[in-house]
């Protein structure tokens, strides 16, 4: 059986990698497409060598550009491959734009398609994720859902039930299987910060990096934070870009993207991270650290539920709420959030 794995941003990677191990102890090897869409070490490389994956079978190296020209770049490339492969079925991941490239590539040639994290909706048609994520489960033969929200989600738009498979959180898998190596490392030691003394924050949707008035008062709140807390952030090349651009200054400690263990073990000795990245409302929820999103919603509810994440859409409330919840540490139970979902859709994609 032949089976392709799609990975193109740094989520990506994080949920490609148990998927891929799980398929290799059925005897699969999965064909690994790269499509470059994230390209500096950081944000790529470096991912391949935390989890012990090999070189990629193909790299499209597209590179930067505007949502529709990158999305484009990615399906051209990607139809002479999928062409020659003619795989049994093409794996896509999350919500980002080679997510949608390769499922719209994909079933214009009719190949079998299957996506993990599937289900998840902010209700917000301004975020390019959602458009991404919406139309690759539109596309979807079978839908693989990380929890029972995004499950009714995708009973509610009329999926048949029979393609939808609630399986759990892929990316909690490589989480649990990389938390010891990372705490061993305790990278906070490396910036000179007491364990549970400081904030990690990121940025990088474009709501809130995109315009120059919000990402100009997103940093001066958080400078205000950090007179009171150390606030460190491994800054987004997107943000970087646009720091830079319209000439911003923060007191922050501004660090460069970290690979995934050098970023867990951050996050691990954090008194609380402000983020408006989905991965980490969900890193968060499982470690039971308090989370604050900056952004008016969430396509994944079930954090505020049962996990430790709270929603802000405005940044000057973040002072008052980070004193409320700064070093809040607590237990959090999610269904299916055990480690286990690599296994459960290696099953299914085996014998559906």
């Amino acid at each position: 059986m032949r089976i392709i794995l799609v990975a193109g941003a740094r989520p990506n990677f994080v949920k490609l990698s148990p998927l891929y191990y799980a398929l290799k102890s059925r005897g699969i090897g999965p064909v690994v497409i790269h499509t470059g869409q994230h390209y500096d070490y950081e944000l790529s490389q470096a991912f391949f060598e935390d989890f012990n994956l090999p070189e990629p079978d193909h790299y499209f190296g597209v590179g930067s550009d505007t949502n529709l020209r990158q999305i484009s770049k990615i399906i051209a490339k990607a139809e002479d491959v999928l062409r020659a492969l003619n795989p049994d079925v093409v794996v896509v991941f999350g919500d980002v734009n080679s997510t949608l490239a390769l499922a719209v590539a994909s079933k214009h040639l009719h190949l079998k398609l299957a996506h993990v994290e599937a289900g998840l909706r902010s209700r917000d048609w301004s975020m390019p994720e959602e458009i991404n994520r919406i139309t690759t489960d539109a596309l979807s033969d079978l839908l693989f859902s990380p929890s029972y929200d995004a499950t009714e989600n995708l009973l509610a738009e009329g999926k048949p039930p029979e393609s939808i498979f609630t399986v759990g959180n892929i990316m909690i898998d490589s989480l649990m299987r990389v938390r010891p190596r990372a705490e061993s490392l305790r990278y906070w030691e490396n910036l000179g910060l007491r364990e549970r003394g400081y904030i990690l924050a990121t940025l990088h949707r474009p709501v809130n990096v995109d315009d120059p008035e919000r990402l100009g008062r997103i940093l001066k709140v958080l400078d205000r934070i950090n007179e009171r807390y150390p606030v460190v952030l491994p800054m987004h090349p997107r943000t970087r870009k646009n720091v830079e651009r319209w000439n911003l200054r923060t007191s922050v400690r501004v660090i460069k993207p970290l690979r995934y263990t050098h970023f867990l073990s951050l996050m691990l000795g954090s008194g609380l991270v402000i983020t408006d990245s989905g991965g980490v409302q969900e890193e968060t929820s499982f470690l039971g650290i308090p989370c604050i999103t900056l952004r008016p919603n969430t396509e994944r509810p079930i954090t505020l539920e049962l996990g430790t994440n709270v929603l802000l859409k405005e940044p000057e409330g973040l002072p008052e709420l980070v004193e409320e919840r700064f070093g809040r540490i607590t237990e959090t139970s999610i269904p299916l959030w055990d480690g286990r979902t690599a296994e459960r859709i290696a099953r299914i994609l085996l014998n559906p």
